[in-house]
């Protein structure tokens, strides 16, 4: 449900469970399954999640009103003091503490009913009115996402609707600009000077759904509101164009219209996306909701491209070279890493062992890109499917937020993890930059098979702390416990002489050792201990969980392993031994595949690079004498060592950085 509203629909940046429902067949009637406050958009997200065990039913209007009034009426009931008192352990109670300690930043209340039912032809319209209690009137917006809207995100041809922007709407006559002549035909590029009203409105309307997926994150983890640009707004707005950076957007397509005597101006867009310039345009909106700021005067410039077709990988390459002249870093904003490339190489030719008398071995399916696991299953027989799907099965899929909650959580990071899996993604990648620059070879088979056991690990945790009573009495913070878990007993197997947990073990039987169950079942009460213990520091459990001073708690909880569990454990010596040979390995795989890579890339591929970065004085002596090489490697005049290969592959990604399309 979360990949779908985040990923697929752009409807909201973030998801935490937060069920609560409670039925006397009053007006006190509410409901919620999950909820997410988005402080970046001043936006309240609440959500139903309707499940059907049955025959697929219509979804009526009668339905849509009933559930809508069940999320309202929480709402309703949090100003009016309901969960003054009500335990804090619930998530419910702590989001009504978090929603009155914010009410002058939210301006929206964004309901979505996401249904295994099917909409009705009946229902015409999901707008609903204005929300009024008491002196507040807040904007409501609905969504109401099917069991159809669900089955086409899973079709190759699935594509998100895109946002149309009429500048009448919103009462702007048009956007002043000029056209670039940038002398081709791969896209259009325009400068345009945009209201601050407008681009407040356009945000406060489309929320989420107007920032590129990495800026949503960017918002999630560094704060909307940036301090500088709130007080040139309050104080100083008719500089606010000079002090500015100004944002850059692309879009599909525009619509424009000549006026006489004033110039060019842009009356439609549509797809429109904001990929650099989030807290631009986040803190006109605040300033407006929170400070009732005026916005007049107030003027954006704004760079605008128009991609001729659809392009996700310029798209990507826009937002990252726009983003990485500022505090937005590449590392921040690349999920396309040649990290993630080898973990999917790895994900598709180790097989896991054979288990419980299996005649077959299965994998471990790494989803890099979004689709990639059920696609292939759109043009299989039904025989093909049911044997693409044994060999690969749905509870060992795994994307790339998995594999950084499974990472942060052994490299004892809980904390990183709690933030939620976009912005902990951001916060693994940072590192993973630092770490692939100094040793990338350190990602190799033996990394993979451990990455592989963690994941086990992490999802026997899970399982684990559902069956335990304190627990379910509960049935709170479980995002936050197993990965704070999993670092507790990380940690204690490093006290033991700096060991570690033997992931070899879990790899070679695809399941964790018993003695290691009764280690979770223990640490993870402990930990459930220090979230909820009365002296914490953050009375919000949520954001205690999000720092250091909450791992650093559990940390100082005493605790002592078994002696099956110590036995079990990996010395340092050891683990040295296994990782110099693994790495060795990897050298020797990735120089072969370095070198026939530059093969199939072509004489005429390293002709041009060579070219170009002597034209632009990218290329010293040395990087020249290489690439020669490289073209008489192509050509079969000579053969190049495993030292020249990875030089000649260094060269290319210098040129890369220089800006030289590759």
């Amino acid at each position: 449900m979360k990949d779908i509203l985040i990923n697929d629909y752009s409807l909201i940046s973030d998801l935490e469970n937060c069920y609560f429902e409670f039925n006397n067949g009053t007006k006190q009637n509410m409901h919620i399954d999950a909820a997410y406050l988005e402080i970046a958009t001043n936006v309240l997200d609440l959500v139903i999640a309707d499940f059907n065990p049955g025959e697929i039913t219509n979804i009526n209007n009668e339905f849509i009103n009933n559930k809508s009034n069940l999320m309202l009426h929480y709402f309703d009931n949090v100003l009016k003091g309901y969960f003054n008192g009500a335990e804090l352990s619930n998530p419910a109670t702590q989001l009504a503490i978090n929603i009155k300690k914010n009410l002058s930043s939210i301006n929206k209340l964004h309901l979505i009913i996401i249904s295994t039912n099917k909409m009705s032809k009946f229902v015409k319209t999901t707008e609903l009115p204005d929300h009024k209690i008491g002196n507040l009137c807040l904007k409501v917006d609905l969504d109401v996402i099917g069991i159809e809207n669900v089955y086409n995100t899973k079709l190759p041809t699935f594509k998100k609707e895109p946002i149309e922007i009429i500048t009448k709407d919103f009462n702007c006559e048009g956007i002043q600009c000029i056209k670039a002549d940038i002398g081709t035909e791969e896209y259009q590029a325009y400068l345009a000077i945009v209201p601050g009203r407008f681009l407040c409105d356009i945000y406060k309307k489309f929320g989420p759904r107007l920032l590129e997926s990495n800026v949503r994150s960017f918002l999630n983890n560094r704060g909307a509101v940036n301090k500088g640009i709130r007080g040139t707004i309050l104080n100083e707005r008719e500089k606010f164009f000079t002090y500015n950076n100004g944002i850059s957007t692309v879009a599909k397509s525009i619509e424009t219209e000549y006026k006489a005597n004033k110039g060019l101006y842009i009356t439609k867009f549509t797809d429109f996306q904001i990929i650099n310039g989030g807290q631009t345009t986040a803190s006109l909106a605040s300033a407006d909701i929170k400070d009732k700021a005026p916005l007049d005067n107030i003027f954006v410039q704004m760079k605008l491209t128009i991609l001729n077709e659809e392009d996700a990988e310029l798209t990507h390459n826009i937002s990252k070279y726009a983003n990485s002249q500022n505090k937005v870093t590449a590392a921040d904003l690349n999920s396309n890493h040649p990290f993630y490339i080898r973990i999917e190489d790895f994900s598709r030719k180790i097989y896991a062992p054979m288990i419980n008398n299996q005649t077959y071995q299965t994998l471990w399916f790494f989803e890099r890109a979004r689709g990639q696991y059920d696609q292939p299953k759109m043009s299989k027989t039904k025989a093909e499917r049911a044997t693409y799907e044994k060999i690969n099965p749905k509870s060992q899929k795994f994307t790339k937020t998995d594999l950084a909650k499974y990472l942060n959580a052994s490299y004892m990071k809980p904390f990183d993890v709690s933030w939620g899996a976009e912005v902990n993604l951001t916060k693994f990648q940072v590192e993973l930059e630092k770490q692939w620059d100094k040793d990338k070879n350190i990602y190799n088979e033996m990394f993979y098979k451990e990455l592989i056991a963690k994941a086990i690990l992490f999802k026997t945790i899970e399982k684990e702390i559902s069956l335990q009573e304190w627990y379910i009495q509960n049935k709170a913070y479980r995002a936050q416990l197993v990965p704070y878990t999993f670092a507790k007993l990380v940690y204690e197997a490093q006290k033991n002489n700096n060991c570690e947990l033997n992931y070899k073990t879990i790899w070679d039987k695809q399941s964790v050792p018993e003695y290691l169950i009764q280690e979770v079942d223990k640490i993870s009460k402990l930990a459930f201990d220090v979230f909820y213990d009365e002296n914490r520091q953050y009375s919000n459990i949520g954001e205690y969980c999000k720092r250091k001073d909450c791992w650093e708690a559990l940390k100082d909880k005493p605790y002592t392993l078994s002696n099956d569990t110590i036995e079990s454990l990996v010395t340092k010596e050891e683990k040295k031994q296994e990782n110099i040979i693994a790495k060795k390995e990897q050298k020797l795989s990735s120089s072969i595949m370095i070198e026939i890579q530059i093969f199939n890339l072509k004489t005429s591929y390293w002709r041009n690079l060579l070219e170009k970065g002597i034209e632009q004085k990218i290329l010293n002596d040395k990087d020249i004498d290489l690439l020669n090489c490289a073209i008489k490697y192509c050509d079969g005049l000579m053969s190049i060592s495993s030292a020249q290969g990875e030089y000649i592959w260094k060269v290319r990604e210098k040129l890369s950085e220089n800006g030289v399309i590759i």
